[in-house]
C-alpha cells in the first residue's frame, strides 16, 4: 500500500473557505472511485498549546500500490480535480506532496 500526504499551507483567514473547497472537490471528483484508491481523508489543521501554529491542511490518500497512484496522476480525473484551484492568495506557501510505502 502507498500513502500520499498532500499538504496545503493556507493563510488562516481562508481556513473556512479552503475547508469547504476541498470537501466539495473530493465529493465532486469521486477520488475513492478511482482504480486502486483505498481511502481519502481530509485533515483540518489543529493547534496545541506551546507549539508552533499549524495551518497546513492535509489530504491523505491510500492506494493499492504505486502504479495505482501513478495511473491516477495521469488520468482525466486528476486533471479535472486540479483544474479549479483556489486563488493563490489563499496559500501561505507552495503545496507539498509526500509519498510513502507502508512497510508494517
Amino acid at each position: 500500500m502507498v500513502v500520499v500526504f498532500t499538504r496545503f499551507p493556507i493563510k488562516k483567514e481562508y481556513n473556512e473557505e479552503y475547508a469547504k473547497h476541498i470537501k466539495e472537490a473530493a465529493e465532486k471528483h469521486h477520488i475513492l472511485e478511482q482504480p486502486g484508491c483505498m481511502e481519502v481523508k481530509l485533515l483540518y489543521p489543529q493547534n496545541v498549546p506551546n507549539s508552533a501554529n499549524n495551518n497546513t491542511f492535509t489530504i491523505v490518500t491510500g492506494w493499492k500500490d504505486m502504479k495505482s497512484f501513478s495511473d491516477y496522476t495521469q488520468s482525466e480525473a486528476f486533471k479535472k480535480s486540479h483544474a479549479n484551484l483556489p486563488s493563490r492568495e489563499w496559500f501561505a506557501s507552495k503545496p507539498e506532496v509526500e509519498v510513502y510505502e507502508v512497510i508494517a
